[in-house]
């Protein structure tokens, strides 16, 4: 992993967006051709060591989106004079050699893809992205997921299945609800599952705890206005059942194959918490990257 510079911040302030219209153009489609076959996936921005000079920024997928490849690529809107996305002209980001390039996670389906060097070249090109990126303050912290509901709507975004609007490289967004309790290890790992479909491709989309009019807390109080808006988990497995009644969690597809056995779709998809992310940068650390100065890392 060669890249490991702290990108700057933009000079210029970003324009006033909705928060999805936000999570709209944080994400991006990735995909691989190889012998005819092609295969695809999501991943979203994520700005690591974010501070107010800077931060690190790279695509978060799983490490089963980016297993067998030799190299991916990804479009991004570009960016009008106005400092608004133009969704008709878009910048294609080429990641060649994307083993090497990208550190994966040591124990759980986690990847990051660096792409401070690509945005800076394509800066100087006089070329723009339009790419929205999340941080750390969106991943609550350990006392906030303890005082989350066992229900909770959910929203995620990304490119499930064959359908997107490919025109305007946009992906799809999807609302549920978390299907066990977010905030209890999952069988022992730091996992939940959610009450929608993981389609071939959706792997790797964020999944956020999102709240557009009030929501009410575990002690019964009611938060009325505002968005409430937490990312809580990286979608990254499929619950199957098969013939025999044999329920299981299976890596999501990357690509549309015809089944090897019978099974039923159960609806459920599995999502790895979202704290496990900042365990990438004690990581990045150890590859080299200097902390900025000021920076707490809330892991270790």
């Amino acid at each position: 992993m060669a890249d490991t510079a702290i990108l700057p911040a933009a000079a210029s302030a970003p324009i006033p967006m909705t928060p999805t219209e936000q999570l709209m153009h944080a994400v991006v489609r990735i995909s691989n051709e190889t012998a005819g076959q092609v295969r695809w996936g999501t991943g979203f921005l994520f700005h690591f060591f974010q501070t107010s000079a800077g931060s690190f920024p790279a695509i978060v997928t799983n490490k089963h989106v980016l297993e067998g490849l030799k190299d991916c690529s990804f479009f991004v809107a570009s960016t009008n004079a106005d400092g608004s996305p133009n969704s008709d002209k878009h910048l294609k980001l080429e990641i060649p050699d994307i083993q090497s390039m990208s550190l994966f996670h040591p124990s759980v389906d986690l990847a990051i893809i660096p792409i401070g060097n690509h945005l800076q070249k394509l800066i100087a090109a006089g070329t723009a992205p339009f790419l929205r990126g999340l941080d750390q303050s969106l991943i609550p912290t350990t006392e906030e997921f303890k005082q989350l509901l066992p229900v909770e709507q959910l929203l995620t975004v990304g490119f499930p299945g064959q359908l997107w609007d490919d025109v305007h490289n946009l992906p799809i967004f999807h609302r549920g609800y978390s299907a066990t309790a977010p905030y209890i290890d999952f069988k022992g790992k730091q996992e939940f599952l959610v009450d929608f479909a993981i389609w071939p491709g959706a792997s790797g989309s964020p999944v956020f705890l999102y709240n557009e009019n009030g929501y009410m807390d575990r002690h019964g109080n009611t938060m009325m206005g505002g968005v409430r808006i937490k990312l809580i988990g990286v979608a990254f497995g499929v619950a199957v059942q098969d013939v025999t009644g044999n329920m299981t969690i299976q890596a999501g597809p990357t690509s549309v194959i015809a089944p090897t056995r019978m099974s039923v779709p159960t609806n459920l998809g599995a999502c790895i918490s979202a704290a496990r992310l900042l365990e990438f940068e004690p990581l990045l650390v150890a590859k080299g990257l200097t902390t900025p100065v000021g920076y707490k890392m809330r892991a270790t």
